[in-house]
């Protein structure tokens, strides 16, 4: 699956997703939980001081469902997604069901070794060390 992340696609994403969920509703994803993630994770490479041009192939995880108060006893279904940042925009690569208890787990962002090193860079600019 690679779905282009833009509202001209979003009735294609929430028919992949209510196809991978059938009759579950309550804690499951629609296109805007995805809208949602691609637009931090976007505002969280700009924090990092990568420059758009080196944004390719982040990876970034999301799970529908949020928190649910400690007294909620029984299982859930959610949704787990992973988008993929290619040249311009980002992409839904995959989704999927599955049933847990209690939290859904916070979204993330994974760097490539080249993106590390630039947010490295800009974030050692910003200190000097002191000698000892």
């Amino acid at each position: 699956m690679k779905i282009k992340i833009t509202e001209v696609k979003a009735k294609d994403i929430d028919a992949i997703l209510s196809e991978i969920n059938g009759k579950a509703v309550s804690h499951t994803a629609s296109h805007s939980e995805i809208f949602d993630l691609a637009a931090a994770m976007e505002e969280k490479l700009d924090s990092l001081g990568i420059p758009k041009k080196d944004r390719a192939g982040a990876l970034a995880f999301g799970m529908s469902g949020g928190s649910v108060p400690s007294a909620y006893k029984w299982q859930r279904t959610v949704n787990r997604f992973q988008i993929e940042r290619k040249s311009s925009e980002w992409f839904l690569v995959s989704a999927c069901r599955c049933d847990i208890w209690g939290n859904a787990a916070a979204s993330n962002l994974a760097l490539t070794a080249k993106q590390r090193d630039i947010a490295l860079a800009k974030f050692s600019q910003q200190f000097t060390v002191q000698s000892v």
